[in-house]
């Protein structure tokens, strides 16, 4: 059976092959090409990586694409030893494959780095690969014995003709939708079933390229045409097929390639690229289905290798010389429309729904639904087109007017003005009576009824003020632009209204007539007039950019307007919002030259756009006429994929990062992203944020890196978010984590340490200041007791020396007075009472020495407690806390000298019962706490500090103050007094290790109790 069918399409593909029709170029798709140093060349394979990168491997290496720039991708470590790239396949899992023409070696591009296989070298060139269902890789070699190569399960295995395969060469392969393996050779076509261990022939077939269209039917093309040769999903027989679609004579490349509309794309080896439409055109008919791209039409080479289909339904062409890409486009160019106008194509949308252009030799008409038809040829440019209420087409020529009618010239009219300079019709128009008017730039506005001329307004007399532009007005006049006026006519009467140009100057506006108002439009923006009356919507800025040239209303309210570069569209809430606000805003829809607007509206034209009766638009642009239908306009709804392609930390690079620990204090830090959408890239919109450093989403415009410097260290997110060209976002967007750990001296180790040493640094400055305040008053104290110890010699070696002496000589005397002398008693008592003195002048001098003073302050206290004259015997109670410790021995006698006057207050005014001593051995000073509960001391000597005529309680706070303590008196309001001293440790307790230890020795081996 397959024989028989196979047979039979090649029988009745002979005819149709010699009658193949002329072939079209590509009118629905925008073009655009990357030649020569714009890209890599010779494109010999492509594939569409998952992350959405065009991978090709080319004469130049391997690169990738992200539709701006072209990456070449290298194995670091082999340094260009294994060749060029012959072949490639992007696999399910994202994986890269290619193979080197040089080194026949496998390699896979993944984690940002391409690999070398090691193991299996390929036996010839490698020019294809596919991946099986169960992902395997399949490779077809260069071999003319039919020769394939499957990597599967980490194995490798050949087959040729011993598996089944033909013993000719290969065509190409193709795995179909149930998972077989197709191969197509020179003299028949091999299937290997799912799960089969060897190939089967499917008939014979004649020698051509399999392709599989988008339902899974399987193709095959040769020079007699292009049919099926399976049913859908690839299995079973097609449905009955009478004639193959005409593919030509030329020689297929690689294999044909189905889009997603039906369309089945051809890249030939010396005639460009084919596009054979499948859908809606019958095989009958495949001659006319039948469209062909080359040089002449802007290819960038004849010699084709492969074509692809993206995933955004963009047709990649890879060439000799470069890549081509071709995007369905909304305008679209009529071959038959190939001669524009010098000043402008003039259109005219008819009341009957057609569309007529005047081009520079031809005038055509454009039926609702159909192509353009030539209706006069070999004609002079045009200046005017018109219709008249009767249906009739007035053509506006430089000497003559020619009115068409049911398919000829029904009447020819001279000019009034034909002699006058500068006659050139700006503009014609019919008004509600049916005469006809027109307005030229030398000789003024004329209008036509009942046969005659007449001249209604004369020729300003500079040549801003000639009438130019005119519309029919709502109620049945025109209004003719003239200079900065409108001027209405209406029968005899007229009427004027002045323009705002809104600082832009005197230019020609465009009027077009919309239900009640007249529009007019230029750099200014756009303005709608009634008499009297006019509402202006301002441009946001005049500039050569603003100018609007055509204007067309939709049945449903939208407004487009011709921008030098974009057709913007105005919903009727949008432009009713901008009258009201007096400002005309971006539209939220324009279409440019990624939508097929290759060239700007025409810069002479003032009405460039008019509206066909099938809703189509017609724009008049400096190349010819395009068209487009607003309610099929093709829009890009698949949101851009975002791929960090680099992170570059202090010239380290990482490729396609997800998480990166920089160098230690990196400076500089590059991110490279790409928005990879390829329908108009100049278009796309991107916005980044640094988590962590930027306050608000960045907009780099068209640059597509990020740069920071000084970065603290510390953790990072980069986030990027895109749109593409009809502003669907992707809101996931690209993220990299990347980190830049500290150094030492950013660490917090280092902080800590810093903190360690600054906190030292200033214990030691205090522990200096205290040593340096306690050393000062130790100094004074030692110089008391120097001063003590000079006056008790003094007083030893001097006075109480003399007063002995005297004594002695006294009791000499005595000694030789006889006992009945009176005088001897009077001298013994005064001898008695000197030698008084002397032992009293003697316990002064022990004093000042302080010989008898311990450092054991216990001791000295009890010493002074029992040494006070109590007049009753009164209990006092010493209490030690903490472990006691030597005192200096000048702090040892101020201290008893002060507990001495304490306890002699209580003895003499307390008239107390008990009293307690209590001695604080504390770690920061020395406290002593004396207490009774006696009658307590009046709140006035509380006040005063002191009883008048007294002067202990001064006493005892000027030797605490002496010290460097503290003293305290107080007394409760139920009787009892307290007096508390207190004296830094620092100061009062006696040094444990000698003075000629070293500083550091001490600080060591100091006591915190010391402090």
């Amino acid at each position: 059976m397959w024989l028989t069918r196979v047979l039979l399409f090649a029988v009745m593909a002979l005819p149709l092959a010699a009658s193949a029709g002329e072939s079209r170029r590509f009118a629905h798709y925008v073009h655009q090409r990357w030649i020569g140093s714009e890209a890599p060349v010779p494109v010999v394979a492509m594939a569409q990586g998952r992350d959405g990168y065009l991978w090709l491997a080319t004469g130049d290496g391997l690169f990738r694409f992200d539709g701006i720039r072209f990456e070449q991708i290298e194995d670091e470590n082999s340094a260009g030893k294994h060749g060029l790239p012959s072949a490639l396949l992007v696999t399910r899992s994202g994986d890269v494959w290619t193979n080197f023409e040089t080194s026949r070696r496998f390699a896979i591009y993944r984690n940002g780095a391409l690999h070398v296989l090691d193991g299996i070298t390929a036996p010839s060139r490698i020019y294809e690969m596919a991946e099986g269902p169960d992902g395997s890789i399949w490779a077809r070699t260069a071999s003319y014995d039919a020769e394939l190569l499957r990597f599967h399960d980490g194995r490798w295995r050949t087959f040729n003709s011993a598996d089944g395969l033909p013993q000719s060469n290969i065509t190409n392969m193709i795995v179909a939708a149930d998972g077989a393996i197709w191969v197509a050779c020179t003299s028949a076509v091999a299937r290997l079933a799912p799960g089969a261990a060897r190939f089967e022939l499917v008939g014979s077939m004649p020698k051509g390229a399999l392709s599989q269209d988008p339902e899974g039917r399987v193709w095959i093309s040769d020079s007699h045409g292009s049919f099926p040769i399976t049913g859908p999903g690839g299995r079973g027989s097609p449905a009955p097929f009478r004639n193959p679609y005409r593919t030509g004579d030329e020689q297929i490349q690689l294999g044909p390639t189905f889009d997603r509309e039906g369309n089945l794309w051809i890249a030939t080896r010396y005639d460009g690229v084919k596009r054979i439409r499948t859908r809606g055109v019958p095989a009958t008919d495949g001659g006319t289905g039948t469209e062909s791209f080359t040089s002449r039409d802007g290819l960038s080479s004849d010699v084709t290798n492969q074509v692809l289909e993206d995933r955004e339904g963009n047709i990649w062409v890879g060439t000799e010389v470069g890549l081509d890409r071709f995007r369905p486009a909304t305008l679209i160019a009529e071959a038959a429309l190939d001669s524009p106008a010098e000043f402008g194509d003039k259109l005219l949308g008819a009341s009957d729904g057609s569309v007529y252009i005047g081009q520079a030799r031809t005038i055509h008409r454009v039926r609702p639904g159909g192509m353009p038809e030539a209706i006069l040829r070999d004609v002079v440019e045009p200046e005017s087109l018109c219709e008249a209420p009767d249906g009739a087409i007035w053509m506006g020529f430089e000497n003559q007017i020619l009115v068409w009618a049911n398919g000829s010239i029904r009447q020819t009219i001279e000019r009034p003005d034909k002699d006058a300079n500068h006659n050139i019709i700006y503009d014609c128009a019919f008004d509600a009576s049916g005469d006809y008017w027109i307005s030229a730039a030398g000789s003024g506005l004329h209008r036509y009824g009942n046969g005659h001329w007449e001249t209604v307004l004369q020729p300003g007399h500079v040549v801003d003020f000639f009438p130019t532009t005119m519309v029919r007005t709502p109620q049945g006049g025109v209004v003719v632009q003239s200079g900065d006026r409108l001027i209405w006519v209406r029968g005899s009467a007229q009427a004027i209204t002045h323009l705002d140009f809104g600082g832009s100057g005197l230019k020609v506006l465009t009027l077009q007539d919309a239900g009640d108002w007249v529009y007019s439009a230029g750099s200014f923006g756009l303005a709608r007039h009634r008499p009297g009356r006019t509402e202006t919507a301002w441009a946001p800025e005049v500039s050569l950019g603003s100018r609007i040239n055509g204007i067309v209303q939709t049945p449903d309210g939208d407004t487009w307007l011709a921008y030098p570069k974009s057709l913007a569209r105005f919903r009727p809430q949008e432009l009713e919002r901008a009258f009201s606000n007096k400002a005309l805003p971006v539209s939220t829809l324009a279409l440019g030259p990624g939508d097929g607007l290759v060239s700007r509206p025409h810069s002479h034209s003032q009405r460039s756009m008019v509206r066909g009766g099938d809703g189509r638009i017609w724009v008049a642009t400096e190349t010819g006429t395009l068209w487009m239908d607003p309610a099929r306009l093709v829009r890009n709804l698949v949101p851009p994929s975002v791929s960090i392609r680099a992170i570059n930390g202090d010239g380290r690079t990482f490729r396609d990062p997800t998480a990166v620990r920089l160098p230690t204090s990196t400076a500089n830090v590059e991110i490279d992203f790409a928005v990879l959408s390829f329908a108009d890239p100049g278009r796309v919109r991107a916005r980044y944020m640094l988590e962590g450093f930027d306050r608000s989403w960045v907009d780099p415009g068209t640059r597509r890196q990020a740069f920071y410097t000084n970065l603290p260290p510390g953790k990072y997110r980069f986030r990027v978010l895109a749109a593409n060209n009809d502003g669907v976002w992707n809101r996931t967007g690209g993220v990299v984590d990347f980190e830049i750990p500290p150094s030492f001296v950013q660490s917090v180790w280092f902080l800590l340490l810093c903190s360690a040493l600054a906190l030292a640094s200033l214990w030691a400055l205090y522990r200096f200041r205290v040593a340096q305040v306690a050393a000062r008053i130790r100094s004074r104290l030692e110089e008391r007791i120097a001063e003590r110890e000079r006056i008790a010699r003094e007083l030893h070696d001097t006075l109480l020396q003399g007063v002995q002496g005297l004594i002695l000589r006294f009791q000499a005397v005595a000694d030789r007075l006889s006992s009945e002398d009176k005088s001897t008693g009077h001298l013994e008592a005064a001898l008695a009472a000197a030698e008084h003195v002397v032992v009293d002048a003697r316990n002064r001098v022990r004093d000042l020495r302080a010989d008898e003073v311990t450092d054991d302050l216990c001791a000295t206290v009890e010493k002074v407690v029992a040494g006070i004259p109590f007049d009753q015997p009164l209990p006092v109670r010493v209490v030690v806390e903490g472990r006691p410790r030597p005192l200096h021995p000048l702090i040892a006698a101020e201290i008893a000298r002060i507990v001495r006057e304490a306890m002699l207050n209580i003895a003499y005014h307390a008239h107390a019962s008990w009293a307690e001593i209590a001695i604080g051995f504390e770690a920061r000073h020395l406290a002593i706490r004396m207490r009774d509960n006696g009658v307590g001391i009046p709140a006035a000597v509380l006040a005063r500090g002191q009883k008048a005529g007294h002067f202990g309680m001064i006493g005892m706070r000027e030797r605490a103050e002496k010290m460097g303590g503290s003293i305290t008196i107080s007394s409760g309001p139920d009787g009892g007094s307290e007096v508390t001293l207190a004296v830094p440790a620092k100061l009062a307790f006696a040094k444990r290790k000698p003075r000629g230890w070293p500083w550091w020795q001490r600080l060591l081996d100091r006591n915190p109790s010391d402090e």
